[in-house]
């Protein structure tokens, strides 16, 4: 009898093996990409600032998506009512990103993100927020407000008698509008890290935990998987006849 090679894998391994493959293989894709988006946003933020600046009025278009246009804007600070976006995350130290509206000299409102700064461990304990409100000019980069990866079920303008500053999580448009009344802009100022007034801003690096190399490392490790698990499955089932 002539020795060959065998391979009749059962078809539930071969399900088996098609599915983990397919899974691993879309979170590699998943993350590839996602290292794309990041490095394509902080190329954007890096050629933004480089760009003659828009003179921001309660009618400045707000740029679509991740893309930042510099901006600058005249008026002062409402330190009356600031916001405190929630569940923001430093250097694994949890925080606020505090939102403060800046009242224009037209009347309109643009909500300026002033940076980040931690929580205290007592989360009843709110941080003191007080600025000035006389006139100033800010400079800083004009986007769209930021969007979660999944947008939970949030009374982000709740009604009289709540206390300032308020604690939301990632306000719409509409929430703004609730809270600081219809001339309110659809977008946010990211306060330039060289202005006063401001807290721990990195605009330019998007989220320093995942940088678009993290990204693409766990794209490597999920293709390897794939490989692994393909390797495997072959040398399981690839046997030489006797």
């Amino acid at each position: 009898m002539t020795s060959g090679w065998q391979f009749r894998p059962p078809w539930w391994v071969i399900v088996g093996t098609l599915l983990g493959c397919a899974v691993t293989i879309n979170l590699g894709l998943w993350q590839w990409h996602r290292g794309l988006a990041r490095e394509a946003l902080d190329a954007q933020y890096a050629s933004a600032v480089t760009q003659q600046a828009l003179a921001l009025s309660v009618d400045s278009a707000v740029p679509a998506g991740a893309d930042a246009v510099s901006a600058t804007a005249r008026g002062h600070y409402d330190a009356s009512r600031q916001l405190l976006l929630d569940n923001q995350v430093h250097d694994r130290m949890p925080g606020y990103q505090v939102l403060t509206p800046f009242v224009l000299d037209d009347g309109g409102i643009v909500l300026v993100n002033r940076g980040w700064l931690p929580q205290n461990p007592d989360r009843r304990v709110l941080p003191a927020l007080a600025i000035s409100d006389a006139t100033t000019t800010v400079n800083g980069l004009w986007r769209s407000l930021p969007q979660p990866a999944l947008r939970l079920s949030i009374e982000n303008c709740p009604s009289a008698g709540v206390p300032w500053p308020r604690i939301v999580g990632y306000p719409t448009a509409d929430d703004l509008r609730c809270l600081y009344g219809a001339s309110t802009a659809g977008g946010v100022l990211l306060l330039d890290p060289a202005e006063p007034d401001g807290y721990l801003r990195e605009w330019t690096q998007g989220d320093r935990r995942f940088p678009p190399q993290r990204h693409y490392g766990y794209a490597a490790q999920w293709f390897a998987f794939a490989a692994t698990l393909l390797a495997i499955f072959l040398k399981l089932n690839l046997k030489r006849r006797p």
